[in-house]
């Protein structure tokens, strides 16, 4: 009973995206400006710490691959980007990260034994995202929900004045996306409890902010590596 209710009222809030959805995308227009840039960082790390391979490879498909990055915020799609960081949910009444990534990522699986490179990157694209969005402390306790587009806005505002949140080195690699999810979600929501005591929100943000854009751009790293060496082992890719 409280599953089917979940899903008639996690239908209602979709109904009511879709009709003001015109709207949102003439006035908000989506870009994934933060999510762009993690992607950027990502292959400059591959670069960095020697995956010339994996280089080469992505960046040839970076087109697609922030095409997917960017669709996946699409359509109010976001609603499904949460992942509780205690409970392994979403928002009430839809899914959450560690199922649309899977379900990104067998897509793009599917796309590539396919011989559809391009379209296999631009889901990979869109995995990519839930990776990053569960490095955000909003999206994995849902307390912190009102604060998200505040720090969001800060975050673009200090990538569009040339500063840099950038790693230089430590890829991280897990064997699962569910390693991914929940272990980005677990730093984030540590991240958040370690800084939520600094009262000058300039430096409370740069603290939060340094610490989770460079995690996402690590893992986003790892995961692009994880997906690869998947193709090359079941011998879709050379």
């Amino acid at each position: 009973m409280v599953k089917a209710f979940e899903k008639t009222y996690g239908g209602a809030l979709k109904g009511i995206f879709f009709a003001v959805n015109p709207l949102k995308k003439r006035i908000l227009k989506t870009n994934c400006t933060v999510h762009k840039y993690i992607n950027m960082k990502a292959l400059d790390l591959l670069k960095i710490q020697g995956y010339n391979e994996e280089y080469e490879f992505f960046k040839k498909y970076i087109k697609e691959l922030n095409e997917g990055v960017t669709w996946a915020d699409q359509d109010f799609k976001s609603s499904n980007h949460f992942f509780h960081v205690t409970k392994g949910r979403g928002l009430y009444g839809f899914s959450n990260a560690l199922i649309e990534c899977t379900k990104y990522s067998n897509m793009a699986a599917k796309s590539f034994s396919l011989n559809r490179t391009k379209k296999g990157v631009f889901y990979l694209g869109a995995a990519c995202h839930l990776i990053q969005d569960v490095t955000v402390p909003q999206h994995v306790n849902n307390k912190l929900l009102r604060s998200h587009r505040k720090f969001e806005l800060w975050i673009i505002s200090k990538l569009l004045s040339d500063f840099s949140f950038e790693a230089k080195d430590g890829i991280v690699k897990y064997k699962t996306i569910e390693e991914f999810i929940k272990n980005n979600a677990t730093m984030a929501n540590n991240t958040y409890l370690k800084n939520m005591n600094i009262k000058n929100k300039e430096q409370r943000y740069y603290s939060i902010a340094s610490t989770i854009i460079k995690e996402a751009e690590r893992t986003t790293a790892g995961f692009l590596i994880l997906f690869y060496n998947s193709m090359k082992i079941k011998k879709i890719l050379p």
